[in-house]
């Protein structure tokens, strides 16, 4: 588990109600060097999406995010909905035919385009005529030629964005030229929005791209695989939830529907971005555990004769370790997961019968064990599941050689 960090910066519309928010790459580990560009737009997306969630970080608002060329051209896949995404073309990406085509296709896609640092000294830049809102740096440009870029960007309908506004003199100027947004540090400045990730390991990640890349894999494949890594699935379940809180899915009831439900290409994306924002080289006394939960929870389900309930109980029983791990209290962690009641119920309130296998989980965990447990299975079966659980965990992290 580690520190992250998420720039924040919010862009006003003309009456100076937030509009959107910039999403801005900022370095938890403080280490002076900035990695590349597509590293950077790979952990605004990570943690954004998956490590806090985009409607905890920009509510209902637009969500404006740098994009490199590679994410542009389509080397690499931008796995958000662009239902609220406005993708920014930085001014240093070629204008080349791939480009062009690239952009074309996140327009028929859906995705809004903006341009950034916007110079009317360049021409008639060939995006113009594609992209929805163009950028102004105002503190860059001199009156002549902020006015200059105005009249030209104007011609194509565009929305303007005024940046880098500083004083007032500067956004009455730009107010009265027409601009329709407003950024820059005399409204706001940039807040850094911090939190724990549970990363993945790189050698999970790898197996899973590997495999996704596979035509011969199943869905069962892919599911094995993300639930040998308590992180993976974390990410997975709150991807997928992401879709289920808007009602683009029916609600969770486990890992395995969260991967039907995001499907081949939007599963490449993120595990390819997780790999390129750089995942974790070890685990811990606590992922471990969460595991091990987890896969007894799943036997426990089994041995009561509802092994419809397995993949419910497995979830149930991966969920219930995440207070631990994220240190923040089990209900903030699942809001917005877009889990199932019965699985909602049986972690907060230990109702069902999914509730009564994981209270008797957490009690053998503690040595807490009674001669008539609630799921009604004998102590001593109980314990095979246990011993059980404890081995699969323990080989599924010799295998990934994450043990320590």
């Amino acid at each position: 588990m580690r520190q992250f960090m998420v720039g924040r910066q919010p862009i006003f519309d003309v009456k100076l109600a937030v509009h959107g928010y910039e999403l801005l790459f900022r370095d938890a580990e403080a280490t002076g060097q900035s990695p590349d560009g597509d590293v950077m737009t790979a952990d605004v997306l990570i943690h954004a999406g998956l490590d806090i969630g985009l409607s905890t970080l920009v509510g209902s608002k637009q969500a404006f995010v740098n994009a490199t060329r590679a994410f542009i051209v389509g080397t690499r896949d931008i796995p958000f909905s662009p239902r609220q995404i406005a993708i920014e073309i930085l001014e240093d990406v070629p204008r080349d035919p791939e480009v062009l085509a690239g952009c074309q296709r996140l327009i028929s896609n859906g995705y809004t385009l903006a341009l950034d640092d916007y110079q009317s000294g360049d021409g008639d830049d060939p995006l113009l005529p594609l992209v929805d809102i163009v950028k102004l740096d105002v503190l860059a440009l001199g009156p002549d030629q902020l006015a200059e870029s105005v009249l030209r960007c104007s011609a194509y309908g565009v929305r303007l964005v005024a940046e880098k506004v500083e004083t007032r003199d500067m956004l009455a100027a730009c107010q009265q030229m027409g601009f329709d947004l407003f950024q820059g540090y005399l409204l706001s400045r940039p807040e850094v929005v911090e939190g724990q990730a549970l990363s993945p390991s790189r050698a999970t990640c790898v197996r899973l791209l590997q495999k996704l890349c596979d035509p011969m894999t199943s869905a069962g494949d892919i599911e094995r695989i993300v639930q040998t890594d308590a992180a993976l699935s974390y990410r997975f379940l709150r991807a997928a939830g992401a879709g289920a809180a808007r009602g683009l899915f029916r609600r969770i009831s486990s890992v395995r529907e969260a991967v039907v439900m995001l499907g081949e290409r939007r599963l490449r994306a993120w595990v390819t971005l997780m790999l390129l924002a750089g995942a974790h080289e070890g685990s811990d006394e606590q992922l471990l555990m969460a595991m091990t939960r987890a896969h007894m929870a799943e036997q426990m389900a089994m041995t009561v004769g509802q092994p419809h309930l397995a993949d419910s109980a497995f979830t149930v029983g991966l969920l219930s370790a995440l207070d631990l791990l994220l240190r923040a209290p089990l209900a903030e962690i699942i809001d917005g997961l877009g889990l199932a009641g019965a699985l909602e119920e049986a972690l907060l309130k230990r109702t069902g019968l999914l509730g009564d296998i994981l209270a008797d989980v957490t009690d053998w965990e503690v040595g807490a064990w009674r001669p008539e447990m609630r799921s009604g299975i004998p102590p001593a079966v109980i314990g095979e599941c246990y011993l059980a659980a404890v081995g699969w965990a323990a080989d599924v992290c010799e295998v990934l050689d994450l043990s320590r």
